[in-house]
């Protein structure tokens, strides 16, 4: 049986990974952000899931977590970058734009007229998109995606190898979309879709590096899937979408430096 590491396994798909894997008889190193909601989520679970603080945007956090797999078990076996967050609402997330609303709504002189001034002012600086693409969006929330998306799993990586080097075949497994496919690209949700093709091209760069040290590295997709992320309309299930990377984690003979979806490769 293999020790894994899943982040972001307190919902959605990286729960079901972690329940998958935790049938199949495996030991789980469930990360949550919040250590008391991965509890709560993994009551349910056998004692083979064990449950850790972790932040992917925090370096001591990620620090933390290493000395404890490194203490526990030596070795790691499966790295799967499952936490990620979707594109960001930046009329409810942007501090700035917040504070200029309701000093328009507050404004006793024609809070209309001040929209009118304030809101392209705005728009022109980058804090508020115009509409969702690419051109207007607010670099600062592609920045906040980034952190997560692409720099979360980075950080993951160069800190487990060590751990990974220790096992007799490891593996890393990263949590793609098919919205950052190359050929798909548009200009919705520019910083998610960034976020994703990035986390593509760095699967790559791994698994050609290291390759020769007897670690695979593969991306996938789980497809539009019923979780907080996904919505209530997905079209999938959370079983179906947590079903590759299980196969990954669990086939005993993969390729390295590929894109899958339904244990099926898929083009870049």
């Amino acid at each position: 049986m293999k020790i894994v590491l899943v982040t972001g396994g307190n919902r959605g798909i990286g729960l079901e990974i972690c329940r998958q894997l935790d049938e199949l008889g495996h030991t789980v190193i469930l990360g949550s952000r919040d250590l008391q909601k991965g509890k709560v989520a993994a009551a349910a679970f056998s004692r083979n899931v064990i449950v850790r603080q972790l932040d992917v945007t925090d370096e001591d956090s990620i620090l933390r977590l290493f000395e404890a797999v490194k203490t526990d078990f030596g070795k790691l076996d499966v790295l799967i970058n499952n936490a990620g967050i979707g594109e960001i609402n930046e009329g409810n997330k942007n501090p700035v734009l917040a504070s200029a609303k309701n000093f328009m709504e507050a404004n006793l002189f024609g809070g209309r007229q001040l929209t009118k001034i304030v809101i392209p002012v705005l728009r022109k600086a980058g804090i508020v998109a115009q509409r969702n693409g690419a051109g207007n969006i607010s670099l600062a929330n592609v920045k906040q995606v980034m952190e997560t998306n692409f720099y979360g799993p980075w950080r993951m990586i160069q800190v487990f190898v060590p751990l990974l080097l220790k096992s007799k075949e490891g593996r890393i497994i990263n949590m793609s979309s098919g919205m950052g496919e190359l050929k798909s690209l548009s200009g919705n949700y520019p910083g998610y879709s960034l976020s994703k093709s990035s986390l593509n091209a760095l699967t790559i760069m791994f698994s050609n590096e290291l390759k020769d040290k007897g670690i695979k590295v593969n991306a996938m997709c789980p497809g539009w899937v019923k979780t907080d992320m996904g919505g209530p309309n997905a079209t999938r299930h959370v079983s179906q979408g947590g079903d590759t990377a299980v196969w990954l984690t669990t086939e005993k003979v993969i390729p390295t430096g590929k894109f899958f979806r339904d244990r099926e490769e898929i083009s870049w």
